[in-house]
C-alpha cells in the first residue's frame, strides 16, 4: 500500500545541493505538509507514495529555493531614476536625500511587494532585508505574499561629513537601540507560521558609533538573531576607518568584539589577507553583491577577494541589493556575475564557476541565517522550499548540462513554479498569493507621485536628448 502525501514532483533533474552534492536524473521529490518527505529516483518513489498533487518534472530542473542575502525595499520606488554616473557615497546621498526624505509607508510597502514579485519570479524563496523605515508594515506584507524572510529596522547614529542624508535619518545611539529592540522583541517568535523573523540592522560604513555596534551585537546575541551591517564596500570606507581608528574596518570590529557566526557583513569588496583570517576565525558571513559593486564602481576588479575568502573557509553568500543601485532582484543574474567575473579578473577559468555560484545562492545563504538545517538544499526532513525551472525554452535548448545552463544561459524567466513551506506560491508563472497586476500598477502610480514630490527629473540622460 502506498503512503499518501501532498505533492510529488517526478521525472525531473534535481539539484539537491546536499552534503554529497547529488544531482538526481529522472528524480522525484515528495512533500508532506511543509517538509520534504523523501527524495530519490522516480521509479522507486512513485511506487512508495500516492500524492494528492502530482507535478510532471519532464524537462524540468528542480532545485532549492534561492536565498538572497541583501536587498532593500526602500529603493524600489525609484528604480532607474538615480543618475548612472554616481559611485557609492554620492549615489547613497542622492537616493536618501531626494527619495528617502519623502518616502511614505504605503510606498515602501507596495515597493516591497513589487520587489518580492520579482524575487519569486526568478526563484528566490528566502531573503534578508537590509532594514526598512516602516518595518512593522513591511514585515506584514512579507507574511501576506508567503515568502521566507529576515526583516529589520534601518538605523544609524553618526553623520558622515559631506553626506547630508545623515542630517535627516540619523538618530541617537539610544534611539537606534530602542527602535531595534522594540522590533526584534515584537517579532522574536516569528510571523506567518515562523517564516518571517526579525534581525538587528545597523547601517555601518562609517555611520555607526562603536557603542551602537557593541550594544547591537549584544542585542543580537541576546535574542538569537542576525546582526547585519554594510562594510568595506568602497575604498572610502577603508580610508575613513583608518583615519578614525587607525585600523581597517574588519580589524576594528574584531577589536570591538562584535564579530561572530550571527554577523552578516555586506559588500566586503576591500579586505586584505589579515581581515580574511579574522573573518574565518570568527565565522563571519559575507554577502557579496556583484551587481552593485560593478554599477557603483566599488573597485571589484581591482580589490575583490571573494575567491580567497571562499578558499579560506569564509561563508560567502550572494545578494541582489537595491533596485536603483543594482537595479534588479534576480538571483540567477547575480549567480552569473559571481561565476564569471573572477575568471576574467584573474585570467584563470578555474576560479569560481557555476557550482560555486549555486552554493553561494543556496546553502551558503541558509548557513548565514542559521537556517542550514532547514533550507538551502533538498534533503529529507528539510523545509519544502522548492523551485521548478522549465528547460523547454529557447534559452535552455539544448540542455545536456543543466548546471551550466542555469547559471550561464538562463535569465530567471524560466522559473515556472515556486513552493515555499510546502505551499505552491507560484504555479505555471502565476503568483497565487497576491494580485501581481494590481501591485505593479500601484507601484507605478506611487512612483510617479513620489518623483513629483521629490522634484527630481525621472528621465535623466547623460548625452541623449529626451523630446
Amino acid at each position: 500500500m502506498s503512503y499518501k502525501v501532498d505533492i510529488m514532483i517526478q521525472d525531473a533533474t534535481i539539484l539537491t545541493v546536499d552534503k554529497d552534492r547529488r544531482v538526481i536524473t529522472n528524480g522525484a521529490i515528495v512533500i508532506e505538509k511543509d517538509r520534504i518527505k523523501d527524495i530519490g529516483k522516480s521509479d522507486e518513489l512513485t511506487r512508495k507514495y500516492q500524492a494528492a498533487k502530482v507535478i510532471d518534472g519532464s524537462d524540468k530542473l528542480v532545485m532549492p529555493g534561492l536565498v538572497d542575502m541583501h536587498l532593500h525595499f526602500i529603493h524600489q520606488i525609484h528604480k532607474g531614476v538615480a543618475p548612472e554616473n554616481l559611485c557609492g557615497p554620492p549615489w547613497s546621498n542622492w537616493a536618501h536625500s531626494n527619495i528617502g526624505t519623502v518616502l511614505t509607508k504605503e510606498e515602501e510597502v507596495v515597493g516591497g511587494l513589487s520587489v518580492m514579485i520579482e524575487l519569486l519570479r526568478s526563484g528566490t524563496t528566502t531573503f534578508l532585508d537590509a532594514g526598512s523605515y516602516f518595518p512593522e508594515d513591511t514585515i506584514e506584507a512579507v507574511g501576506e505574499i508567503g515568502m521566507r524572510a529576515v526583516m529589520g529596522r534601518r538605523t544609524f547614529d553618526q553623520v558622515i561629513p559631506g553626506q547630508p542624508m545623515g542630517d535627516v535619518f540619523v538618530k541617537t545611539t539610544k534611539e537606534c537601540l530602542k527602535l531595534n529592540e522594540a522590533f526584534v522583541s515584537k517579532y522574536k517568535d516569528g510571523l506567518a507560521d515562523g517564516r518571517v523573523k526579525p534581525h538587528v540592522s545597523i547601517q555601518g560604513v562609517g555611520r555607526c558609533t562603536d557603542k551602537l555596534y557593541m550594544e547591537s551585537k549584544k542585542m543580537a546575541d541576546n535574542y538569537g538573531v542576525v546582526l547585519n551591517s554594510h562594510l568595506s564596500g568602497g575604498i572610502w570606507g577603508i580610508l575613513d576607518s583608518l583615519e578614525k581608528h587607525g585600523m581597517r574596518p574588519v580589524e576594528h570590529l574584531s577589536h570591538l568584539g562584535v564579530l561572530g557566526p550571527n554577523v552578516v557583513l555586506v559588500h566586503m569588496v576591500h579586505v586584505n589577507d589579515q581581515e580574511i583570517q579574522i573573518l574565518k576565525e570568527h565565522k563571519v558571513n559575507v554577502a557579496y553583491c556583484p551587481a552593485t559593486a560593478l554599477k557603483l564602481a566599488y573597485g571589484l576588479s581591482i580589490a575583490g577577494r571573494f575567491p580567497e575568502m571562499l578558499n579560506a573557509g569564509v561563508n560567502v553568500c550572494l545578494g541582489t541589493d537595491g533596485s536603483d543601485c543594482a537595479n534588479y532582484q534576480n538571483m540567477i543574474r547575480v549567480m552569473y556575475l559571481a561565476a564569471v567575473l573572477f575568471k576574467d579578473f584573474r585570467g584563470d577559468a578555474n576560479v569560481m564557476g557555476a557550482e560555486t555560484a549555486i552554493e553561494m545562492a543556496t546553502i551558503n545563504g541558509a548557513r548565514a541565517l542559521g537556517m542550514e538545517n532547514e533550507i538551502g538544499s533538498l534533503e529529507k526532513g528539510k523545509k519544502a522550499d522548492v523551485v521548478i525551472v522549465n528547460m523547454r525554452g529557447a534559452e535552455w535548448i539544448p540542455h545536456p548540462n543543466p548546471i551550466q545552463n542555469l547559471v550561464y544561459s538562463s535569465s530567471g524567466n524560466s522559473v515556472q513554479t515556486v513552493i515555499i513551506d510546502g505551499r505552491v506560491v507560484m504555479e505555471d508563472w502565476e503568483i497565487k498569493t497576491v494580485d501581481e497586476e494590481k501591485v505593479l500598477a500601484k507601484c507605478q502610480e506611487l512612483s510617479e507621485g513620489i518623483l513629483k514630490r521629490s522634484r527630481v527629473n525621472p528621465f535623466q540622460t547623460l548625452r541623449w536628448n529626451v523630446m
